[in-house]
């Protein structure tokens, strides 16, 4: 199971960079309030959240 845990690890590490990614550039962005930058935040948010669930199951089966 161990090799399985260490897999939610590097998935939701990687979700969860794409995501905060996202969210600076829907920032660095937000004065022009194109829909470039609602789909970049919405899908930042989603992604960041799928990543910290992620990460979030593997320090719960660590414990």
């Amino acid at each position: 199971m161990e090799k399985y845990g260490d897999l939610r690890f590097i998935i939701g590490s990687f979700f969860f960079l794409s995501g905060i990614v996202l969210l600076v550039l829907a920032f660095t962005v937000a004065s022009q309030k194109t829909y470039g930058y609602e789909l970049n935040l919405y899908s930042g948010l989603g992604i960041t959240l799928f990543g910290a669930f992620m990460i979030w199951l593997h320090r719960r089966d660590k414990g």
